[in-house]
């Protein structure tokens, strides 16, 4: 009789997991995966808004845009440094806003020498590459967690299967039940894995990328603070006394 029993409630369990398993999308996986799939979804969308926004700040023209420097290096070689002030605030890129910053100091510290110039301009170039790794770090950040939260819905969910195990009246629906708790349980792990990875990937990916937009940076930096350097020092001598024959001579553009 139990004999009986057993063999026709396993036969109907498998009847009705075949049943499911036709009808099994993604709405499905998600229910069955239980409440932290709902913390995987939010930190999905985390995800993906985040990628969007790293590859709209780390595009070419938001850090450093072509021809720029060039740009620059003419406005400063004609000493116009209110136009050159109003560009760099209408481009708004992370170079254009280091440029802002060097240039500001000039006009409110006219004396400043090049050291000190070069410690502001070090100091914000330093702070527009904070801005942009600091955006990326999301990435890193829910790439780790994601998979932590996946074990821990596993981790729950097997407490849960044991649990249920432990007051069934027959073995063979004991071992059924297990089966798919466990199945159900390992959905919040494969879960977060498949969160984890794209992250991971995408922060690899824009890491490399952010690093040789840092570099070019700063030569373009280095490149302008030569140029300011060279129109300082010409200002200087344009500006100095030299003693001729007991004569004090004004030093012109030709004397340059």
């Amino acid at each position: 009789m139990n004999t009986a029993m057993i063999t026709l409630l396993l036969a109907d369990t498998t009847k009705a997991a075949a049943k499911t398993a036709e009808n099994f999308g993604l709405v499905d996986i998600f229910e069955k995966g239980g409440p932290l799939m709902w913390g995987l979804l939010v930190l999905s969308v985390v995800a993906f808004m985040t990628i969007f926004i790293c590859s709209w700040t780390t595009r070419p023209s938001a850090v450093l845009p072509k021809d720029i420097v060039t740009t620059f290096e003419t406005y400063i070689r004609r000493k116009d440094y209110s136009g050159l002030l109003a560009l760099s605030e209408r481009d708004g890129s992370s170079f254009s806003r280091t440029v802002n910053v060097i240039i500001l100091f000039i006009q409110r510290n006219l004396r400043a020498n090049m050291d000190a110039i070069r410690e502001v301009a070090a100091a914000e170039a330093t702070r527009q590459a904070n801005i942009l790794t600091r955006q990326i770090s999301w990435l890193a950040d829910i790439g780790a967690i994601a998979p932590m939260v996946g074990l821990l819905g596993t981790v729950l969910g097997m407490m849960d299967t044991f649990w249920q195990m432990s007051h069934g009246n027959f073995e063979g629906v004991k071992q059924m039940q297990m089966a798919g708790g466990i199945s159900e349980a390992m959905i919040t792990t494969a879960g977060g894995l498949i969160l984890a990875i794209p992250c991971m990937l995408a922060y690899v990916i824009f890491r490399n990328y952010i690093q040789k937009h840092i570099s070019d940076m700063e030569v373009a930096v280095t490149h302008i603070l030569s140029v300011i350097s060279v129109q300082s020092d010409r200002d200087t001598r344009l500006g100095s006394i030299s003693h001729v024959g007991g004569r004090t001579e004004m030093m012109d553009k030709s004397d340059v």
